[in-house]
């Protein structure tokens, strides 16, 4: 049984800084999955090296396939390879590519004395 997961980096792929569609591949490979996503059924999928503590302490080496619009559907792989496979075979073809995005940064000011604080979102859609 892990106890904690710690990744040890995300890719340009990773949705946390926002969905391109020139980070999308046709198909995982062992060449281009550190930065490249696929699509199947219009669902954005994208593998992630990193590494899970046991309860004992043992540092384990993990594939993470994570399926942006269905967690459900996301796994762990000890094998790289594996990780590969599953996230190819999660559906026939790629449907509908994801609007593209870029992330959302938040500013939070203090306007003066006596004011509470406020809080920006800036960022805008592709």
């Amino acid at each position: 049984m892990t106890r904690q997961i710690f990744l040890v980096r995300a890719g340009p792929q990773d949705p946390i800084y926002g969905i391109s569609h020139q980070n999308i591949a046709p198909e995982l490979t062992p060449e281009n999955w550190r930065t490249k996503a696929i699509v199947r059924d219009g669902k954005y999928i994208c593998v992630s090296r990193g590494t899970c503590e046991t309860a004992h302490g043992t540092q384990l080496v993990r594939y993470f396939v994570n399926v942006h619009q269905d967690h459900e559907a996301s796994r762990k792989f000890s094998r790289r390879d594996r990780a590969l496979e599953y996230a190819n075979s999660l559906g026939p073809e790629q449907g509908e590519l994801p609007e593209e995005y870029q992330p959302a940064t938040y500013f939070t000011m203090s306007p003066g004395f006596g004011a509470g604080p406020v809080t920006i979102k800036a960022g805008v859609k592709k």
